[in-house]
């Protein structure tokens, strides 16, 4: 072979290389084109599929899942989900959410609803963590017990109420009412129509002292109890009801 000829081969493969590395430069351009064309393309899609998570007493999972539908703003990459669950943290009755992303185009929620355990004050409800939250237009048990106090003392109140009916359940009794007044004096309603005025102090004590006298004092006649007066260091003050329903 001659000093030419292998000049021109050289040439040729030189050529050759130049060739190939065009060609890959292009192919990478195009593929980083189209790659960015697909994720432009799944970037601008909306989530279509939001699934809910929990159990549920009070709210309607298939209204939840509508009402987070209209909040949703942004695609699978774009959803600020921080943002998502505050709002739907903004339903009185979600305690708790948390979101969970599924390419490529779903949600899950997991949601925790409000633990609801007595009503307080009338027209707001409390969780079993003492914290006050609206009904929000939702129905709850008419059997839940109601709690009335001095705004800021919810937990104190629930506390009160859980220890008294831990204790009086053991007897069969069950609270309907709690009262602390402005003074903090406490004043109960059991399920069965009976008023305890406690007072200020000792409360306990004074529950366990009423257990222990009921069964001499449900012996009494035809008359019921009406309401029982257990502020006295000793003893108790009752009043009666009689058939017509009147104290004495």
């Amino acid at each position: 072979m001659t000093s030419e000829s292998v000049k021109k081969l050289k040439q040729s493969g030189f050529l050759v290389g130049i060739v190939f590395f065009i060609t890959v430069i292009l192919l990478l351009v195009w593929g980083y084109n189209g790659l960015l064309n697909w994720a432009q393309n799944k970037n601008d899609a909306p989530i279509n599929q939001v699934v809910i998570h929990g159990e549920f007493a009070y709210l309607d999972k298939k209204q939840l899942t509508e009402k987070i539908k209209q909040k949703l703003d942004g695609s699978f990459f774009t959803l600020d989900v921080d943002r998502l669950r505050d709002k739907i943290e903004e339903n009185p009755w979600v305690y708790a959410a948390s979101i969970r992303k599924e390419w490529p185009r779903k949600i899950h929620i997991f949601v925790v609803e409000q633990d609801v355990l007595a009503v307080w004050n009338n027209d707001l409800l409390l969780n079993k963590f003492g914290d006050v939250f609206y009904a929000d237009g939702i129905e709850v048990e008419a059997s839940l017990p109601r709690l009335f106090g001095p705004e800021g003392n919810e937990k104190d109140v629930l506390k009160g109420y859980m220890q008294m009916q831990h204790l009086l359940e053991l007897h069969k009794f069950n609270i309907s009412e709690v009262v602390l007044s402005e003074r903090y004096a406490w004043q109960l309603w059991l399920e069965t129509g009976i008023h305890l005025n406690l007072g200020r102090s000792d409360k306990m004590k004074r529950v366990q002292r009423f257990v222990d006298l009921f069964p001499l004092l449900s012996e009494y006649g035809d008359k019921d109890i009406a309401r029982i007066d257990l502020r006295y260091d000793i003893g108790l003050a009752v009043a009666w009801r009689d058939k017509n329903n009147k104290e004495s």
